[in-house]
């Protein structure tokens, strides 16, 4: 008798044993579906971005909804995926530039204050990869637009020229968006810009371009600025033999 129940239970044993791994292969073979449409999704997005930057007069106002639809389409699909908040960011950073110069499509449309919704896709992003400095970077562009000269502005500064030490855009661009408002800027973010000069002018020795001309950042308005508090800082700098 007891044979015959082990006998039994072996075919019971093995569903037991089998029914978790194949519900565990049909969960992930989901999450890879919903991972592949969402790469789908966002590849139109980043398409009608490309476009619209060539031209922005070449996208109507149905296909911008289109691609919004396709943008949170994309988030709803891999919500813990930051370079998605870093391509929502860049979506309404867009739309703020025609905000900015009144074309009649943001009328059509009716998005308003995109500038803060590309900062607050910025700051889902960084929630999910507080390391990635490119990210960082655009949460400073969305901040500087909005003028907000604040902890969060002098904090991202910080972690946009240390984290991408060698990345030509980055520190290029706190370089010259920080010389702009040098008057507006909290001191430490100041010596953060100082910082993204210095390292501006050394990888311009480098590798000089086009884009990122070190000769903009010297030329600057309020480049002697700098040097005057780049004197009284403690820190050591080359910066001083560019200075008047």
């Amino acid at each position: 008798m007891t044979v015959v129940r082990h006998f039994v239970s072996m075919p019971v044993l093995r569903a037991v044993l089998y029914v978790p791994a194949i519900l565990g292969l049909l969960i992930l073979a989901n999450i890879a579906l919903r991972w592949s449409l969402a790469d789908v999704y966002s590849t139109q997005v980043s398409h009608h971005l490309d476009t619209v930057k060539k031209d922005s007069s070449n996208k109507n106002a149905k296909q911008w909804r289109q691609a919004r639809q396709h943008l949170e389409r994309t988030l709803e699909l891999r919500p813990a995926y930051a370079r998605y908040f870093e391509l929502g960011e860049a979506f309404h950073q867009k739309l703020d530039s025609l905000e900015f110069r009144k074309e009649p499509l943001i009328q059509e449309l009716a998005w308003h204050d995109n500038a803060l919704e590309a900062l607050n896709y910025a700051r889902r992003g960084l929630g999910l990869t507080p390391s990635w400095p490119y990210l960082w970077n655009r949460l400073l562009i969305s901040k500087f637009l909005l003028k907000q000269f604040d902890n969060e502005l002098t904090g991202g500064m910080e972690r946009a020229v240390h984290l991408g030490p060698w990345a030509q855009p980055i520190q290029y661009g706190v370089a010259i968006l920080g010389l702009g408002y040098w008057p507006s800027l909290q001191d430490a973010a100041q010596l953060h810009v100082l910082q993204a000069i210095e390292q501006t002018l050394a990888m311009d020795q480098i590798n000089h371009s086009k884009v990122y001309d070190a000769k903009k950042v010297l030329s600057s308005a309020n480049f002697s600025q700098a040097c005057e508090t780049q004197v009284k800082s403690t820190t050591k700098s080359q910066l001083h033999s560019y200075c008047p």
